[in-house]
């Protein structure tokens, strides 16, 4: 089950303009990247502390946004082929994209929304009983 719903995302988030066929697709790639950026930590959401699943929820609301800006081709490779537009900027064919979508997968806003949870901490603690999750919270 989605952790982040189309309602949410609309009304609460307020987020760009996402259609609402396309949207179970970007949440689920947006909360992928989510999972991988705290290194499997928001596997079980549910488990998480309260304080947690707010900003969670925002990294993945901002990460689906970020798709619907950058295009999920320009921030998935960096790379624009056939052209965009975006406001009064134009761009055509094979360029690189800006330095933030070359340069990340990741919303800044996600990493911003998650940075003051301590889920983005590489340290990955080792395994105390067999298959027993390193953190509070973890997946079980």
């Amino acid at each position: 089950m989605a952790i982040v719903t189309y309602a949410y995302y609309t009304q609460t988030y307020m987020g760009e303009t996402v259609a609402e066929t396309d949207f179970p697709r970007l949440e689920a790639r947006a909360e992928r990247i989510i999972n991988q950026i705290t290194h499997g930590r928001t596997a079980n959401f549910a488990a998480l502390p309260a304080v947690f699943q707010e900003p969670v929820k925002t990294a993945i609301c901002a990460q689906i946004e970020y798709y619907a800006l950058m295009g999920e081709d320009v921030a998935v490779t960096g790379e624009i082929s056939n052209g965009w537009t975006v406001g009064r900027v134009h761009v055509n064919g094979s360029a690189k994209a800006s330095a933030v979508g070359a340069a990340s997968m990741v919303c800044p806003a996600a990493y911003a929304a998650l940075e003051q949870t301590g889920l983005l901490n590489p340290q990955i603690p080792t395994l105390g009983e067999p298959w027993e999750a390193p953190w509070p919270w973890g997946v079980r």
